[in-house]
C-alpha cells in the first residue's frame, strides 16, 4: 500500500512537477536548501539539468544566464521564486494561487511589443506521454492492500460507457468508468490517488429461466490524467471492436456500475425511471398550472413568445421601475399582450410590477422546459419529467425519511395551526448539488415558500435571486424583503406557507420547499434593512430575529436571507394542505396522465443530410445589383459608374457615382440595392436630376418613410435610403421621369480588413440573389410600372488616394490593372481598364510597420455643402486606436492542440438550424489537416444528454475524420434542452490530454439558447483545469441568442471569439471556418484595456469608448476602438498575452491627424453597433434596457453625423411644379460637374506609372484601322469596313477626340466615293451629327469647348441658338442644340 503523506486538502501545485532552480546570489545557500526540502515534501522532482520535460524554472527577477535563455527557447516558464513563498504561507482552506501572476516576462519582449507590436511566444514542444499497459498495475476488488480511494465524497465521473455483448445463452455487459476527485477536494489522508479507472465485466447466463451472474471488477490508480484517459481509451477500443458488441445508452435493471456512476447519471436515471402515480400527478399539476396561468392571462399563445421578446419585456419593466414612465408600460403590454382584465396600471401599482417580473421569469422557465416537448401539453408525462432536468422520487410513507421530514414540519408550526402532509418528494438537481458551498459552516434544513405556478421554474432552473427587492415595491406582509435583495428562508413551516398559493388544478393543495442552506456566519438584525445586496463584511447571511419581550425586534418571524444561490440546494418538495386556508371537503379527481409506450422519451429520427457537403453546395447564387424595378425585378439601364475612394490608414471613405437612364415613356419607381461589408456605414446621399441637387437628410426611420410616401402622392420626386438587412442597403427612387437620367451619389465609410498583414480595400461587384429579391419586394410606392433592360455601354472609372502612417512597401491589385503614384506614405491609384467590374475589385497595401499600435485623430469637417452639421459636432474630435498584434513563435510550432467540436442538436435547433449546424461541423472536419500528429480532436453532439464520437480526443487521420463525419451526419436530433453544462462539467474534471499551454479549444455550434448559463460561467471561471481553455462560439440561425454566446466567449479564461454564420452568406462560411482553425493554434490577447489621455467632450452624450467590452484578439485580427475625445495625442494600451501583462503607450501620427468626417462617422457607427449588438452588461435584460433608454440618443447621434442605422434612414424630396415642369424634364445630366469636388490628386507633380490605358490602346487601334482602310484594295475595303465601323462605336467623341472623328470621316468617304453607297454614307453622317449633339448636351463646359474646337479644326460649323444664353446663365446649366451642319 502506498505510503500516506500528510498534505493540504488541495493538491500541491508542485506535485509531480520537474523543477530547476536558477537563483541569484542574493539567495543564500541555506535558503536554497529550505526551498529544495519544501518542494520535495510537496512531491516535486528537483533537477539540475534543463530539458524539454522540465515544468518550471524558479528564478529571481534579475537573473540572466544560459539556462534562462535556453528555457525561453524551449518555451519553458520562468517563475518568480516568490510563488513558492506564497504557497508556503497559504491557509489550508484557501483556493490555489494563480501561477500566471508570477511568470516573468523579459525586458526584451516588452520593448519588442512597444516598438513593433510583435509578441514573441515561446512554444512548448513537450508531447503527450505514451504509456505502456504492461507497466500499469491492475487491482482486483478483493485484493489486499487495495489503495484507498474515497468514492462517495466529492468524487465524480469523468468518463463512462457501457457495452453489451449478445450471445445465444448469455449477455455480457462491460462498464468503463474514469473516476476523479477534483483537486480542490483531494486529501491524501483519505485517498492515495486522485484518479481511478474502473473496469467491470458482468456475465448473465440464462439457463432454464435461472439467471447466473459472474462479475469481474478491476481498478487502476494514478495521478496522471493523461495516462488514465489513454487507459480508458485503450479498453474502449478493444471492447468496441469485439464481435456482437454494441454500445448502449440505457442502464439495465440489474445492478451495473459503481454507486458513483448510478448516483451521477441524473439524465439516464430520469430517462429510465418508472414514475409512480403520485409523482405523475405532481408533474402534471405544476405543468398545467403554469400553462393554464398563461393562457388565462395572455391574448397570444405562450409558445409564440420568443426569448428575445421576453428580454425586451424585462427591459421595459426595469425601465418602468426606475423611471415610472408610462410608455415603458405600453411597450411591455405590446410585447406580452394581456387580456384587458389583466392590464394593470404598472406605474402606480408596484406589487403588480413585481407580478409582471415574475411572469417574465415564468415565461423564461416555460420556454426552457417546453423546448423538450415543443409546447405539447399532451406530451407523455415522461417527456415532461425529463424536461425538468432533475431527479424526483416519492418518499414512501413507511420509511424513516418520511417520518423525519414530517416531524421537521410539524414541530415548526405555530400553535393552533394544522398542516396535513399528503406527499413528500425527494429532489436532486445536479447543478445545484455541484455548486453548493459545502465548506461553509452552520448548515441547516430550512423552509421556503412560493406560488404553485412557480414550481415549474424552481424545479427546472432552481431558486434564483429576485430581480427587484420586494419591500421596495410593496406587498401584503410588512417584513417581506426587509433583509434586502436575497433568497429568504424560515425555520417555521407556518412562516413559509404564507408565501405559498393553493393550486387551481388540485384545489386545497400547496407545495413547500425544504432546502439545505449554508448560512455560515450569520449577522442578526432586529430592524428592517431593505437596501442590503450582500451580508455585512465577514458574514455569509443575515437573520431577522423574531420579536420577543427581550429584544423588541421588528420581525414577526425568524427570517434568514442568503445572497448567493450556491448557499442552498433543494432537498424536498412537500405537498400539504393548510387547514386554516385550504378546504379539505373537496374530492380531487386524478389528472389524466399520458404515458409513453416504453416509459422513455423517444428521440427523433435522423434528419435528411447529404453524406458529403461540397463547398459548391452551400454557395449562394449571385447576380448584378443596381437600380431595379420592383414589379419586374429588372435593372434600370446603368450608363456610367465612377468611384472615388479616400483611404486613411485602415479606414476609407468611398463615393459612388452612378448614372441611370429611365428609357420608359412613363414615371416609375425603382429601387437601388447595393451590398457593403459589415464594417461599413452609409453617411451621405445625393440625387442629381433635371439640373437639381437633392441632398438626403437622415431622419428617424418611420418619419422618413412617411415623408417619402407623402411626396410621392403629391407627384414630387423622392428618394428613401435605409438598411434593408445586415450588409444590404437600398435606395427607393420615386417618380423617376420618363426618358430621363438621374445621378445617384452615395458616400460610405468603412474599416478596412487585414489579410496576410496587408490592409485590403475590397469593392463588391456582385450581390446575393436573396438580398436583391427581399429588398426589391419591399414596395414604398403603391403603383410601380415595369421596364426592360437594354444593352448599353457603361462608362466606368475608379480612383483612390492613400495616406498611411508608415512607409508603403507595396501597393497593388491582385484582380485589376492599376496605374500608381507613390511616395513613402502617400499614394494615388486608378484603373487602367475602365470597364465595369465583373468581379470584386481588391486593392492591397503593404506597410513597413503594420503591427505597431497607433492612434488616429480627426477634427470634424464636411467636404461638401451639406447642411446637416450641428452645433454639437462643430468642434468635435474623434479618435481611433488601432491594434493589430502579430505573434512570433520562437521555435518550430509543433505544440499539441486539442479541439473539441460541440454540436447543439437540442429542440431549439429544430428544422434548418440543426441541418446548418451539421453542415458547418462537416465543413470544419473537411478542412482539418489530416495526418497532423500534433492535433487531437473529438466531436460531441448534445441536448439534454450528449454523445461523443471518440472516448478521448484522437489524432487527425483520414480514418478518424471519416468516422467523425459519419457521426455528425447521423447523430440524433431533437435532443431536448440545451444542456451545455453537463458537457463542460465533464471536461472540467480532467485537464487537456495535450501538453499545450493554450488549453482545449471548444468550438461550439449553437443558436445560443443555452440552459443554466450562470452555472456554466461559474464553471469556466472557477475550475483550474479550464484556466487556459477557450471557446469559439459559432452562432447558428437568424434568431440566435448572440448575447449568451458572447458571454460564453468572454467567460472562458483562455479567451474566446464569437463568429456569426449567416445562412444567407454561406459563400463566406469556408473563410470563417479556416480563420477559426487558424486561431485555435495561436495564443490570444485578452484583458485589453485602454487609458485615453485627452479631454472628455462634454457636448457629446456618448463619451465612452466603443466597443465598451473588448473581445479577445488572435493573430491576423485587428482591434479598432473609437471614442469622441478632444486633444487625445496618446493612449496607454494594456493587454495580457500568454498569461503576462504588456503595457505600451501609443502616440498619434501627424499624417493620420486629419480634418474630415471618416472617423466621426465610424465612431458614431461603432457606438450605435455597440448598443445594438455589443455586450454592454452581462445581464441580458439590463443589456436590453441600455438599448431602450438610449434609443433617442442613438437616433440623434445618427442624425448629427448623417449615419444610417437600424433606427434612421436618408430621405430626399425633389419638389416639382407639375404644370411648369411638364415640358422641362431634361434627358441628360453632366456627371463630371458633380464629380469635380472629389477629383483631388494628392501628387499632382508626379507622373503615373504602370501600363497604358485601354483608351490609349483603342485610339492606337483606330489610327491603325484608318491607315489600313485608306490603303486597302476595293475588295478588302468592302470586306473590312463593317467590322471597323462596329469597332469605332466603342469610343465616344469626347474620349476619342480627333482620332474618332478622323476614323468616322474616313468611313463615310469610303462608302460615298469608293463603294458608291451614298445612302449608307448619308445615314452615317446623320448618326454622327446626332451623336455629337447628344454628347455636347451632356458635356461639361470644358468638354463642350473641346468638341467645338475639334469640329472647327475639321471644317465643321456648329450653330447653337442657346449656347450664349447658357454661358450667361450657368446656374441653369441647360442648352438646346438646334442644328449642327457639317461640311465633309
Amino acid at each position: 500500500m502506498k505510503t500516506t503523506l500528510t498534505s493540504p486538502s488541495f493538491l500541491s501545485p508542485f506535485n509531480g512537477k520537474t523543477i530547476v532552480l536558477e537563483l541569484g546570489r542574493e539567495i543564500s545557500f541555506k535558503t536554497k536548501q529550505n526551498l529544495i526540502n519544501y518542494l520535495r515534501e510537496q512531491q516535486a522532482n528537483i533537477s539540475y539539468v534543463l530539458t524539454a520535460s522540465t515544468d518550471y524554472i524558479l528564478v529571481t527577477n534579475n537573473i540572466d544566464s544560459y539556462k534562462t535563455r535556453r528555457a525561453k527557447q524551449l518555451g519553458l516558464p520562468l517563475v518568480n521564486v516568490d510563488f513558492v513563498y506564497e504557497c508556503q504561507h497559504l491557509p489550508p482552506d484557501h483556493s490555489p494561487i494563480d501561477i500566471n501572476k508570477f511568470i516573468i516576462k523579459s525586458v526584451e519582449d516588452q520593448e519588442n511589443f512597444s516598438n513593433t507590436g510583435t509578441i514573441s511566444i515561446p512554444v512548448n514542444t513537450v508531447k503527450m506521454n505514451k504509456f505502456d499497459l504492461n507497466k500499469i498495475k491492475l487491482w482486483n476488488i478483493n485484493d489486499a492492500n487495495l489503495p484507498r480511494f474515497n468514492e462517495l465524497i466529492h468524487c465524480e465521473i469523468g468518463k463512462w460507457t457501457i457495452f453489451k455483448e449478445t450471445n445465444d445463452n448469455s449477455d455480457v455487459f462491460f462498464v468503463l468508468e474514469l473516476q476523479v476527485i477534483p483537486e480542490q477536494y483531494f486529501d491524501r489522508t483519505t485517498s492515495d490517488y486522485r484518479l481511478r479507472f474502473r473496469y467491470e465485466k458482468q456475465t448473465i447466463i440464462d439457463r432454464e429461466e435461472k439467471h447466473e451472474k459472474n462479475v469481474l471488477i478491476q481498478y487502476a490508480f494514478g495521478d496522471d490524467p493523461s495516462e488514465q484517459q489513454q487507459l480508458f481509451a485503450l479498453y474502449y477500443h478493444r471492447i468496441a471492436t469485439m464481435p456482437r458488441v454494441r454500445q448502449i445508452r440505457e442502464i439495465p435493471l440489474d445492478k451495473l456500475g459503481s454507486k458513483l456512476l448510478l448516483r451521477s447519471l441524473f439524465t439516464h436515471r430520469i430517462d429510465t425511471q418508472i414514475l409512480d402515480e403520485n409523482l405523475c400527478q405532481l408533474i402534471e399539476s405544476i405543468w398545467l398550472e403554469s400553462i393554464g396561468d398563461l393562457n388565462k392571462m395572455l391574448i397570444i399563445s405562450p409558445e409564440s413568445i420568443t426569448l428575445k421578446t421576453i428580454i425586451e419585456a424585462e427591459a421595459a419593466l426595469l425601465d418602468l421601475k426606475s423611471t415610472h414612465n408610462s410608455t415603458a408600460a405600453i411597450r411591455f403590454y405590446s410585447l406580452i399582450p394581456h387580456r384587458s382584465e389583466y392590464q394593470l396600471d404598472l406605474t402606480k401599482n408596484r406589487r403588480a410590477l413585481t407580478e409582471k417580473i415574475d411572469l417574465c421569469q415564468l415565461l423564461r422557465d416555460m420556454l426552457t422546459v417546453n423546448e423538450l416537448t415543443s409546447w405539447n401539453i399532451k406530451a407523455p408525462i415522461e417527456a415532461k419529467y425529463r424536461a425538468l432536468d432533475c431527479h424526483i422520487e416519492t418518499v414512501n410513507s413507511s420509511t424513516s425519511e418520511f417520518k423525519y421530514v414530517s416531524k421537521l414540519i410539524q414541530s415548526s408550526i405555530d400553535s393552533g395551526e394544522q398542516i396535513i402532509i399528503h406527499n413528500i418528494f425527494s429532489v436532486t438537481k445536479q447543478t445545484d448539488a455541484l455548486a453548493f458551498s459545502t465548506s461553509l459552516s452552520n448548515q441547516r434544513q430550512l423552509f421556503h415558500g412560493s406560488k404553485y405556478a412557480n414550481f415549474l421554474g424552481i424545479l427546472s432552473r432552481g431558486l434564483v435571486m429576485p430581480k427587484i427587492v420586494v419591500e421596495e415595491l410593496g406587498v401584503v406582509r410588512s417584513d417581506i424583503g426587509c433583509l434586502g435583495y436575497g433568497i429568504y428562508f424560515s425555520d417555521s413551516a407556518s412562516t413559509s406557507l404564507k408565501y405559498t398559493t393553493a393550486s387551481t388544478i388540485r384545489p386545497g393543495r400547496r407545495l413547500l420547499c425544504i432546502c439545505q442552506v449554508a448560512l455560515g456566519k450569520t449577522a442578526n438584525y432586529y430592524s428592517f434593512s431593505s437596501s442590503l445586496t450582500k451580508p455585512p463584511d465577514d458574514f455569509h447571511s443575515t437573520h431577522g430575529v423574531k420579536r420577543s419581550d427581550e429584544n423588541n425586534s421588528m420581525f414577526n418571524d425568524n427570517e434568514y436571507a442568503i445572497y448567493r444561490v450556491d448557499q442552498q440546494h433543494l432537498l424536498y418538495i412537500v405537498e400539504v394542505s393548510w387547514l386554516q386556508n385550504d378546504p379539505l371537503n373537496i374530492t380531487l379527481e386524478p389528472l389524466l396522465i399520458v404515458h409513453h409506450q416504453q416509459h422513455t422519451l423517444k428521440l427523433s429520427e435522423n434528419i435528411e443530410i447529404p453524406m458529403t457537403i461540397d463547398d459548391e453546395a452551400i454557395e449562394v447564387a449571385e447576380q448584378d445589383y443596381g437600380l431595379l424595378c420592383p414589379s419586374s425585378g429588372k435593372l434600370v439601364p446603368l450608363k456610367s459608374f465612377h468611384i472615388h475612394a479616400q483611404i486613411v490608414d485602415a479606414t476609407v471613405e468611398v463615393v459612388l457615382y452612378q448614372v441611370y437612364h429611365n428609357t420608359s415613356s412613363i414615371h416609375i419607381e425603382a429601387k437601388y440595392v447595393f451590398p457593403l461589408d459589415e464594417n461599413s456605414t452609409v453617411c451621405g446621399f445625393e440625387a442629381h436630376i433635371n439640373n437639381k441637387v437633392i441632398k438626403g437628410v437622415v431622419k428617424e426611420k418611420e418619419q422618413a418613410k412617411q415623408e417619402y410616401r407623402e411626396a410621392i402622392e403629391k407627384g414630387h420626386g423622392a428618394y428613401l435610403m435605409h438598411q434593408e438587412q445586415a450588409q444590404v442597403f437600398s435606395v427607393a427612387v420615386g417618380n423617376l421621369p420618363a426618358n430621363n437620367e438621374v445621378i445617384i451619389k452615395i458616400i460610405y465609410v468603412a474599416e478596412l480588413i487585414i489579410e496576410n498583414d496587408d490592409i485590403v480595400f475590397r469593392l463588391p461587384a456582385k450581390m446575393a440573389s436573396w438580398q436583391s429579391k427581399q429588398a426589391v419586394e419591399t414596395k414604398d410606392q403603391s403603383t410601380v410600372q415595369s421596364i426592360d433592360i437594354i444593352d448599353e455601354k457603361v462608362e466606368f472609372s475608379f480612383k483612390a488616394s492613400i495616406r498611411m502612417p508608415y512607409e508603403i512597401l507595396k501597393l497593388f491589385s491582385p484582380t485589376h490593372r492599376l496605374r500608381r503614384k507613390v511616395t513613402d506614405c502617400i499614394g494615388m491609384v486608378e484603373l487602367i481598364d475602365n470597364v465595369l467590374l465583373d468581379r470584386d475589385f481588391v486593392l492591397s497595401i503593404t506597410l513597413k510597420s503594420a503591427n505597431l499600435p497607433r492612434v488616429s485623430n480627426e477634427t470634424w469637417s464636411l467636404n461638401d455643402d451639406s447642411e446637416t452639421i450641428t452645433s454639437n459636432n462643430h468642434n468635435s474630435e474623434a479618435c481611433l486606436l488601432t491594434f493589430y498584434p502579430r505573434f512570433e513563435t520562437q521555435t518550430i510550432s509543433n505544440q499539441q492542440i486539442e479541439m473539441i467540436f460541440i454540436v447543439d442538436v437540442s429542440n431549439s435547433m429544430d428544422g434548418s438550424h440543426v441541418q446548418q449546424a451539421k453542415q458547418l461541423a462537416h465543413l470544419f472536419l473537411t478542412n482539418l489537416k489530416t495526418d497532423d500528429k500534433n492535433t487531437y480532436f473529438n466531436v460531441i453532439s448534445f441536448g439534454s444528454d450528449n454523445d461523443e464520437c471518440f472516448p478521448i480526443s484522437m489524432p487527425i487521420t483520414k480514418e478518424n475524420v471519416d468516422k467523425a463525419k459519419h457521426f455528425v451526419l447521423h447523430s440524433l436530433v431533437h435532443r431536448g434542452n440545451t444542456n451545455l453544462f453537463a458537457v463542460l462539467h465533464r471536461y472540467s474534471l480532467l485537464p487537456s490530454i495535450s501538453s499545450s499551454k493554450l488549453g482545449r479549444q471548444f468550438i461550439l455550434l449553437s443558436d445560443g439558447h443555452i440552459h443554466d448559463l450562470e452555472s456554466i460561467l461559474s464553471l469556466l471561471g472557477n475550475h483550474s483545469t479550464m484556466h487556459c481553455d477557450r471557446i469559439f462560439a459559432c452562432s447558428i440561425g437568424n434568431v440566435a441568442n448572440k448575447h449568451s454566446l458572447k458571454q460564453l466567449a468572454r467567460g472562458a479564461q483562455g479567451g474566446g471569439l464569437v463568429t456569426i454564420f449567416d445562412s444567407n452568406y454561406r459563400s463566406r462560411w469556408k473563410t470563417k471556418v479556416l480563420n477559426i482553425l487558424e486561431h485555435v493554434r495561436q495564443p490570444c490577447v485578452t484583458n485589453i484595456s485602454i487609458e485615453w489621455d485627452g479631454r472628455i467632450d462634454e457636448e457629446q452624450k456618448f463619451n465612452m469608448q466603443a466597443p465598451k467590452m473588448i473581445r479577445s484578439l488572435f493573430n491576423g485580427m485587428r482591434l479598432s476602438v473609437y471614442r469622441f475625445i478632444k486633444n487625445c495625442h496618446k493612449a496607454t494600451l494594456t493587454v495580457t498575452i500568454d498569461g503576462q501583462e504588456f503595457v505600451t503607450t501609443v502616440f498619434n501620427s501627424v499624417i493620420t491627424t486629419t480634418i474630415g468626417r471618416i472617423l466621426h462617422c465610424l465612431t458614431a457607427r461603432a457606438i450605435i453597433d455597440d448598443y445594438e449588438n455589443g455586450l454592454l452588461h452581462m445581464n441580458e435584460s439590463e443589456n436590453e434596457l441600455f438599448k431602450v433608454q438610449h434609443k433617442q440618443d442613438l437616433i440623434d447621434l445618427s442624425i448629427n453625423y448623417s449615419v444610417v442605422s437600424s433606427y434612421t434612414s436618408f430621405v430626399a424630396i425633389e419638389e416639382r411644379d407639375m404644370k411648369k415642369e411638364k415640358q422641362a424634364f431634361q434627358s441628360g445630366v453632366r456627371l463630371l460637374d458633380v464629380m469635380l469636388d472629389r477629383n483631388v490628386d494628392l501628387l499632382p507633380y508626379m507622373e503615373w506609372d504602370g501600363e497604358v490605358s485601354s483608351l490609349t490602346s483603342i485610339k492606337q487601334k483606330l489610327i491603325d484601322s484608318r491607315i489600313s482602310l485608306e490603303s486597302a484594295s476595293f475588295l478588302r475595303k468592302k470586306e473590312s469596313i463593317a467590322d471597323i465601323e462596329k469597332f469605332c462605336e466603342k469610343i465616344s467623341y469626347r474620349a476619342g477626340g480627333d482620332v474618332k472623328l478622323d476614323m468616322m470621316m474616313t468611313i463615310i468617304r469610303t462608302y460615298r466615293y469608293s463603294l458608291n453607297e451614298h445612302d449608307k454614307a448619308n445615314e452615317l453622317e446623320d448618326q454622327m451629327r446626332n451623336d455629337i449633339k447628344n454628347e455636347m448636351m451632356n458635356a461639361t463646359h470644358d468638354e463642350r469647348q473641346a468638341l467645338e474646337q475639334m469640329c472647327a479644326a475639321n471644317n465643321m460649323m456648329v450653330i447653337s441658338d442657346e449656347v450664349e444664353k447658357w454661358e450667361e446663365d450657368e446656374s441653369k446649366k441647360s442648352f438646346n442644340l438646334n442644328s449642327i451642319e457639317m461640311k465633309i
